[in-house]
């Protein structure tokens, strides 16, 4: 079975839940499920899916610690750039340069302080997408058998 089939299922249900809630997107992901495979296939469908979705919260868990990608480096570049502009403030000739680089550093940091929020609330979204899905395969699982 095609991952790729899977994947756009489970881009499906997100994309749905986004737009209408859970109730129907359950109901179209079930039934899509049950459209495009019968027997011993939507078994392993519906398996695949839960493994895929796993997959996905882990991925998603790992990548929500703001210090494991882009953001670390940001902060790292902020921190040198305000000694520096503290270096500068406590000279005489280099002062008023000094205040401007340090408050452009300041609002860097808002900035970024806005986007490990922005992406902790995406990324607790998507986690929460991909665990009901989970909940949902392995509710439907269970009812086959």
């Amino acid at each position: 079975m095609d991952t790729t089939v899977i994947d756009e299922a489970i881009d499906k249900y997100v994309n749905e839940r986004m737009k209408t809630g859970r109730k129907s997107a359950a109901e179209r992901l079930i039934s899509y499920a049950y459209l495009k495979y019968a027997g011993d296939e939507l078994a392993e469908f519906l398996k695949k899916v839960r493994g895929l979705s796993r997959y996905y919260v882990d991925f998603l868990t790992l990548m929500e610690n703001p210090f494991k990608g882009p953001e670390l480096a940001w902060l790292a570049s902020m921190i040198a750039v305000g000694i520096a502009s503290c270096y500068m403030m406590g000279n005489e000739d280099l002062r008023i340069a000094g205040i401007f680089v340090f408050s452009g550093t300041l609002v860097h940091a808002w900035s970024l302080v806005l986007m490990v929020a922005k992406k902790w609330r995406d990324i607790g979204v998507m986690i929460a997408i991909y665990r009901e899905i989970i909940e949902i395969v392995e509710g439907e699982t269970e009812t086959m058998a």
